[in-house]
């Protein structure tokens, strides 16, 4: 039985399936043996275009959390100022004509120094919701992992459905026309009825069109795999089998519920939200507090030359305090109180419509399990029917119909059953994902046929 864990960091687990894929990816690549699931999600984990935007959100999000840290720190900085004032023209007091007059550089050098001293709790906020911030890039990052491991088993498996089928198919077609050079003798020896060939050539041009059908299922499956895997279809040849053991129980419903309350990353983003929007309460809230920062310098004024001789330092004090704002520092809060509000409301509505789904996906699995036993007792019962009158036509006691349709129950007795392994498969992978746990289905569920 599982055990519901917290995660403590972020990702964790991510990068542990990762290292585990690639260890065995890189195995199945390195001995040509074609794409298996382990590959597969490796290859479409390493394409830029599935996890690249995420990335690239967690590495804003990081330089955001710098930004916020670095305004705590005084700032210093050098400066300098040329100023040219020249050549204008004068009139001479004695002879009241207009003269030329020269020119007048001038030069200011030093530097400059800003510290903030008290900012009413304003840079603490802004740092506490940079690293917030950074934990929401980080969970939508594993949000997007998870999902595309998700993606890339549905595209995996869907494939191999489709593989299946086209297998099916022309087995069905094969079957069917040995059967139809067993009638064309038998008419020719008088033995079968004009009726029995066209009801066999019916059979087979019927089972040559789902045949195509098939095909094209299986080039459109593995057009999605492909782009996932960025790798053209010519290339798509799979082979793994996964399956679900058959000593597999699926934990109690009571902890599927509890996991995915602990682990969906729905829930994690809006909890982090809620976080989010009290820190932005907090801050708001110091709209009155006084801003006090230190202003420094150090240089020259006015200088023909640029130099720091004859510097001197000059500080200032900074007091900014708002006295009267009209009002809108209250109405900032009380937005902002609004906004924590909503924010409960929907992580409780989210609990409730993420309770909903798992139990929905929880009887879907135990249906899934069901509909499997039956499937295979339903494959067993029509084989053993079609052996059982196959026999009887041979030996001339059962019509060309009832073989035809003996065998027609066969076939579909074992698309059936091909659906309700791979549906069953699914089924199960959508109740760890509902969970928030698709890793650990791929770890610790998973095997390989």
């Amino acid at each position: 039985m599982m055990k519901i864990i917290k995660k403590s960091k972020i990702g964790s687990l991510m990068i542990l399936c990762i290292f585990f894929f690639g260890a065995i990816g890189l195995q199945a690549s390195e001995t040509n043996e074609g794409i298996s699931l382990a590959t597969a999600i490796q290859m479409a984990v390493e394409n830029p275009n599935n996890l690249g935007p995420s990335s690239e959100a967690v590495v804003v999000a990081q330089a955001q959390v710098g930004q916020a840290e670095a305004a705590r720190w005084p700032a210093v900085g050098l400066s300098g100022q040329y100023t040219k004032s020249g050549p204008y023209t004068t009139i001479n007091p004695n002879t009241f004509m207009p003269e030329e007059a020269g020119v007048t550089d001038t030069y200011s050098t030093g530097f400059n120094l800003q510290l903030p001293l008290y900012m009413g709790g304003k840079i603490n906020s802004s740092i506490v919701l940079a690293r917030l911030g950074l934990n929401n890039a980080e969970e939508e990052k594993k949000a997007e992992y998870d999902n595309l491991v998700y993606q890339v088993i549905q595209s995996y498996i869907g494939f191999l459905k489709a593989d299946g089928m086209l297998g099916l198919s022309k087995e069905q077609i094969k079957l069917l026309a040995e059967h139809q050079r067993l009638v064309e003798t038998n008419l020719d020896l008088g033995y079968a009825a004009k009726t029995d060939l066209l009801e066999t050539q019916i059979r087979l041009t019927q089972a040559e069109l789902g045949s195509v059908k098939a095909e094209h299922g299986k080039k459109l499956a593995g057009e999605n795999l492909s782009n996932l895997l960025d790798i053209t279809p010519e290339k798509l040849i799979l082979t793994s089998k996964p399956v679900i053991p058959k000593n597999f129980t699926l934990p109690g419903l009571e902890e599927v519920l509890g996991m995915a309350e602990v682990q969906r990353p729905e829930l994690n983003n809006i909890r982090l939200a809620v976080k989010i929007a009290e820190e932005r309460l907090k801050m708001v809230g110091g709209y009155w507090k006084p801003n006090l920062a230190l202003v420094g310098t150090y240089g020259t004024q006015n200088k023909d030359r640029f130099t720091l001789e004859d510097a001197i330092w000059s500080f200032t004090l900074n007091l900014d305090w708002k006295l009267f704002d009209g009002g809108k520092g209250r109405a900032e809060v009380k937005e902002a109180e609004a906004n924590l509000r909503k924010l409960n409301y929907l992580l409780e509505q989210s609990k409730n419509m993420i309770n909903l789904e798992v139990r929905q996906k929880y009887l879907t699995a135990t249906e899934a399990a069901r509909v499997l036993e039956l499937t295979k007792l339903s494959r067993q019962q029509t084989e053993e029917n079609y052996e059982f009158l196959k026999t009887k036509y041979q030996l001339g006691a059962a019509t060309n119909l009832e073989l035809l349709s003996a065998h027609n129950s066969l076939n579909s007795a074992l698309n059936e059953l091909l659906n309700a392994e791979y549906d069953y498969y699914l089924a199960i992978l959508s109740l760890y994902k509902a969970m928030g746990e698709t890793e650990k289905f791929i770890l610790e569920v998973s095997k390989d046929a």
